[in-house]
């Protein structure tokens, strides 16, 4: 799915959203969360975000086992049974959309895109037990926007994280912290680190430690 980017006004309703969501909730801030941890101290890249593609492959496996690590690509469950292909798709849109905006002001104009690799959330005995991780896996390319050169990539990131088990995810669920608003926030948090703002000054460019 690709999504184009053309007037003004969507830059202003991107930044508005961006400031509602920045608070968060205490309960997801304190629940266990790797950190992003620096690679290597460069200037950021001075661009635009034009467009961007999510694509999740129909070769990708599907499980829908409720065992505690079914042997598939894509493992989800908080969505009612359907396609997950779709369900998954929706939750990387959900969270890259107020993320990747246009900038006027910006030097390079690009484009994104994201190739799911592995989108691995906890089946229903997992999370009522020992928990696990959220597995999420992809393919990054940025290109220009204009010439269709790479920029970037293409290159895999990993964001996998811990998933909450047991009480902590019953705890977390009461507080409306699911496993969904975790993972939103995972890639949110990867996102705005590998395409900061120039209000960020120079800042790494960073990978998610495990």
């Amino acid at each position: 799915m690709t999504r184009f980017f053309t007037t003004p006004a969507l830059i202003l309703a991107a930044a508005l959203g961006l400031s509602a969501c920045a608070g968060g909730s205490d309960v997801s801030r304190n629940a266990p969360f790797d950190s992003i941890a620096p690679v290597i101290e460069v200037p950021t890249q001075d661009w635009s975000i034009t467009a961007y593609d999510i694509t999740v492959p129909r070769t990708l496996t599907v499980s829908e086992a409720n065992s505690i690590k079914p042997a598939a690509d894509i493992v989800w469950r908080e969505d009612p049974p359907g396609d997950r292909y779709q369900q998954v798709e929706g939750i990387l849109e959900q969270a890259l959309s107020e993320v990747f905006v246009p900038r006027e002001d910006a030097l390079t104009p690009v484009t994104v895109s994201i190739e799911l690799v592995e989108f691995h959330a906890v089946t229903q005995r997992a999370r009522y037990t020992i928990g696990g991780s959220h597995e999420i896996v992809f393919v990054l390319t940025v290109r220009h926007a204009e010439t269709g050169a790479i920029l970037s990539g293409p290159r895999p990131v990993d964001l996998t994280f811990r998933a909450l088990g047991g009480q902590a995810a019953i705890e977390a669920e009461a507080a409306g912290i699911t496993q969904r608003v975790r993972i939103v926030e995972r890639i949110q948090a990867w996102a705005r680190t590998e395409f900061p703002t120039p209000t960020l000054g120079f800042i790494p460019v960073a990978q998610l430690a495990n």
